[in-house]
């Protein structure tokens, strides 16, 4: 005999069930609603005169010692990886396609850039410059995407996860090719002018990989997710 679906109003107290453990983002909670759910469901079948509010206890219980948390840093996770795939397929769209022309472009600036650096500076404008430069480049996607963002505010992590990107342009392309061509400059290294030109590229291109990152994540959470939430889709 085939188990009788959950009513609305049973879905909506396991929903508030898992809610008040603190799993609030859209990702974890649809997730563990649609757990939760098939073990209350399942206990219902087997025991059908079975109090629902122990029933949700029960199928909680079920899970371990550590509830729902161990679910939640499973989902979690994935999602990270997913984000983290995404990142580096975005980044190399830019050498095995069409848009390899960007990276050529920007190299012919670099190339110029560094024709044009003084001589006489002791590699302090490399560090501040590669610097700011980030930091100016990790603001344009967020600019763009801002009140798409905010509206979700804590309900998603995935849409928080496609921001990560702006702190790769920030701190590792920006701050660490500042260092590391300050220091070749300083010690007149061979490869320097290489590493710069290389720099300026990857750095330029996180602008254009995480606005698209940005626009990834967004879609990605109103095809999936937001159709639960459709007051904050984005």
């Amino acid at each position: 005999m085939p188990s009788t679906p959950l009513t609305q109003e049973q879905i909506v107290a396991i929903k508030t069930f898992i809610n008040k453990r603190g799993f609030n983002t859209i990702e974890v909670e649809m997730e563990a609603l649609d757990h939760m759910a098939s073990k209350v469901e399942a206990l219902l079948e087997e025991k059908p005169d079975m109090n629902f509010d122990l029933a949700i206890t029960k199928a909680h219980a079920s899970f371990g010692i550590y509830g729902l948390s161990t679910l939640a840093e499973s989902i979690e996770g994935g999602l990270l990886q997913r984000f983290k795939t995404q990142f580096f397929k975005e980044l190399l769209s830019y050498f095995n396609s069409s848009k390899i022309f960007i990276p050529i472009a920007l190299a012919i600036i670099g190339y110029f850039l560094l024709t044009q650096y003084p001589a006489n500076d002791r590699g302090m404008f490399l560090h501040s410059g590669f610097l700011i430069y980030g930091f100016l480049l990790a603001v344009i996607p967020y600019a763009i995407f801002r009140k798409q963002m905010k509206r979700w505010e804590k309900r998603s992590s995935f849409a928080k996860m496609s921001t990560y990107g702006l702190y790769i342009t920030q701190f590792f392309f920006g701050q660490g090719f500042g260092v590391i061509t300050q220091m070749l400059y300083e010690k007149e290294s061979v490869p320097f002018p290489y590493v710069f030109i290389a720099g300026f590229v990857l750095t330029s291109l996180t602008v254009f990989i995480n606005y698209d990152l940005m626009k990834w994540g967004i879609a990605t959470v109103n095809e999936k997710w937001a159709k639960y939430m459709p007051e904050v889709a984005v």
